[in-house]
């Protein structure tokens, strides 16, 4: 019955996808402009890329990391603020102030030239930049005892983070550094395929997280 079950949701999982795709495709050939809307079928066999494969590499790789170390200091801040309502009287208001304060609203932009004054252009600057909001966000939702919600939220911030950092930072490796060279080239194709391994990478880290959190949760 549990196997009929997953089926089913799977199946109900898919449905939205291969609409979307559908509908891109015959779009795409019918205003027929690659350099608006390049056919899906051509996106995806642009994805497949070694050079693409390599930058996802470090993308997925560094945002893991941000992910770990976010957890190990977000997620104890969130236990104590759920635990002692002093120190949510204390951090909360101030997390929530440099929040605002970093920018996040506006894409984190406010850290992002500070931080490069700091650390320079290297790939130090896009783990602390991918670091430094996740945290705050994390402990914040966390305080409520929602850690898995946390967890998931802050690798979304981690893997988003790394991407937008790279865009400002085109000597530095990922799928950033790509998504910008490829706008800047005018290739639609690439651009595509970089969003589309983005969200898919992304989906599947998320309920990777997801499963390992239920897991913890039925022990």
């Amino acid at each position: 019955m549990s196997q009929e079950n997953r089926t089913v949701r799977w199946f109900y999982h898919s449905v939205p996808f291969i609409i979307l795709f559908l509908l891109w495709e015959i779009v795409a050939r019918v205003i027929h402009d690659p350099y608006i809307l390049p056919p899906f079928s051509a996106v995806v066999a642009s994805a497949f890329s070694q050079s693409l494969a390599y930058h996802l590499g470090i993308t997925l790789a560094f945002s893991l990391l941000a992910l770990l170390i976010i957890s190990l200091v977000g997620l104890p801040l969130g236990q104590l603020m759920h635990r002692f309502k002093e120190a949510e009287w204390v951090l909360s208001p101030f997390f929530w102030f440099l929040l605002f304060a970093l920018g996040l609203g506006l894409g984190t932009t406010g850290i992002a030239p500070i931080l490069i004054m700091w650390f320079g252009l290297s790939q130090l600057t896009v783990l602390v930049f991918s670091i430094v909001i996740p945290i705050m966000v994390v402990a914040l939702i966390s305080c409520y005892g929602a850690k898995l919600t946390a967890v998931r939220v802050g690798f979304l911030l981690c893997w988003s983070l790394q991407i937008s950092m790279g865009v400002y930072l085109i000597s530095v490796a990922g799928l950033g550094t790509q998504l910008a060279m490829c706008y800047h080239l005018h290739n639609t194709d690439m651009m595509y395929a970089i969003m589309l391994i983005m969200g898919f990478t992304g989906l599947f880290v998320d309920r990777v997280l997801k499963y390992l959190g239920d897991l913890i949760k039925e022990k």
